[in-house]
């Protein structure tokens, strides 16, 4: 499976499971069903969105790579640094291991 359906896969996964989460919160609100079973639903829809969110943050650490505003170096992060670095979409301030410096690297991603 190529890189770019992968991430289309992850997004996916992620807009169902909120999805499930909105219905069954919306279904806990109308009191359609009883409080227990609600409280229940809720916490259990909430399940499939965290597995979701972590699917995708793996696929998209796995998937791309970046690039050193200030030196061009193309490198991959260690997890810990993509995991908790400042990020935008395309972006990521990360430290560059050639130049040693911060910066917001920008994301991309290979074809393979």
């Amino acid at each position: 499976m190529s890189n770019k359906a992968k991430i289309i896969l992850s997004v996916f996964g992620v807009v169902i499971s909120l999805a499930l989460l909105v219905v069954s919160s919306i279904l806990a609100e109308e009191t359609v069903i009883s409080p227990t079973s609600a409280t229940l639903l809720s916490t259990i829809s909430v399940i499939p969105v965290f597995a979701a969110i972590s699917f995708a943050a793996k696929v998209d650490y796995e998937t791309g790579v970046y690039e050193c505003r200030k030196c061009g170096n193309i490198f991959k992060p260690t997890f810990k640094a993509y995991f908790w670095g400042a990020h935008t979409l395309t972006t990521r301030h990360l430290k560059c291991p050639k130049c040693e410096e911060k910066s917001w690297c920008k994301r991309t991603i290979p074809n393979a």
